[in-house]
């Protein structure tokens, strides 16, 4: 079968909690556009035979292969954007409402220069991929996002130097006003991070419909999308100290919807495969589980950190998907 095309559509929001603590080592599969359909479905076929059907005219060469560059370009965003200095912005503020609210301070993660380096340059488009305008948007976006994430961290670095001197006797004042400075440095990355990403998936989304065209598996690649969006979008509205319960709740319904989506026969491969795929669709299930009880009771610092194990553990089941999907071809 043909590859299957790993887009994990991140407005990474991505904001994987732990993923700045080690290296991302996100599979990203091949992004060759599948086959059309050689035969549309008749009529009387039976609605458990599922059979891919297009009624527009097929992309042109050149539009195959600009759509083809376009979802590589958001892979590597979306996956630079989930690991190294871009990832801290989430751990940080995690790390200081958890310090607000329990008076214990985590130790400040790590930075890889050169790593990060390389995650910087993944953010830069190829020339010609986007329009001079959005090329400019995108880099005023890494730039912001850059500089929220530096100031962030040296405001966590004199909050762990403030947290260590015990001659500071000020009820915690200090900590108070280093924890605001940390949150408005934080809220400016996540605006700088989805304006890069709006633009990114705007284009990115119709090429990667034009690559699953006629795709057996489709309606799966396209459900785990949608449940790593949530993932994002989720974490996006955790991040103020009130979130927007109403639109928590409608995430919790768009998740449901992708699950069901994803779950539902029939699964046009191989039984090894679909396995591998219900694995991904239970490790999501879990992350649901978590989200309810966050709905029920309160997104506390512990549930938050479950759910991003949960997120972790999907997005490692979906790349053995792929990976397997890949070398079935």
């Amino acid at each position: 079968m043909k590859n299957i095309i790993c887009t994990l559509m991140l407005v990474l929001s991505l904001t994987m909690l732990l993923a700045a603590c080690k290296s991302d080592k996100k599979e990203e599969g091949d992004s060759k556009p599948a086959e059309q359909s050689a035969v549309a479905p008749k009529a009387e076929t039976p609605p458990a035979v599922e059979q891919p059907q297009e009624a527009s005219p097929p992309p042109s060469p050149a539009e195959l292969d600009r759509a083809d560059r376009l979802v590589a370009f958001s892979n590597a965003a979306s996956t630079a954007l989930a690991a190294g200095r871009y990832a801290q912005a989430d751990v940080l503020i995690a790390y200081t409402k958890y310090y607000l609210a329990e008076w214990q301070l985590a130790k400040r993660p790590a930075i890889n220069p050169d790593g990060d380096d390389a995650l910087a340059r993944r953010l830069v488009p190829p020339v010609g991929l986007f329009t001079p305008e959005q090329t400019k948007k995108m880099a005023a976006s890494v730039q912001d996002m850059n500089k929220a994430i530096a100031s962030m961290r040296a405001d966590y670095h004199q909050l762990e130097k403030y947290v260590e001197d015990a001659e500071v006797q000020d009820d915690g004042a200090k900590g108070r006003s280093f924890g605001a400075s940390i949150a408005k440095a934080h809220a400016a990355f996540v605006v700088a991070r989805d304006a890069f990403m709006q633009i990114v998936e705007g284009e990115a989304a119709p090429a990667e419909d034009m690559l699953l065209r006629g795709h057996p598996l489709k309606r799966q690649i396209q459900a785990a999308e949608r449940i790593f969006a949530v993932f994002g979008k989720t974490a996006t509205l955790l991040t103020p100290e009130k979130p927007d319960r109403e639109a928590l709740q409608n995430l919790r319904q768009e998740l449901a919807s992708a699950l069901a989506d994803g779950g539902r026969p029939p699964f046009m491969a191989a039984p090894d495969l679909e396995r591998r795929y219900r694995g991904f669709l239970k490790q999501a299930s879990r992350y649901a589980e978590l989200f309810d009880n966050g709905l029920e009771a309160e997104f506390y610092a512990p549930l938050r950190f479950e759910m991003n194990n949960a997120a972790l553990a999907s997005r490692a089941a979906y790349n053995d998907f792929v990976r397997d999907a890949n070398q079935m071809r």
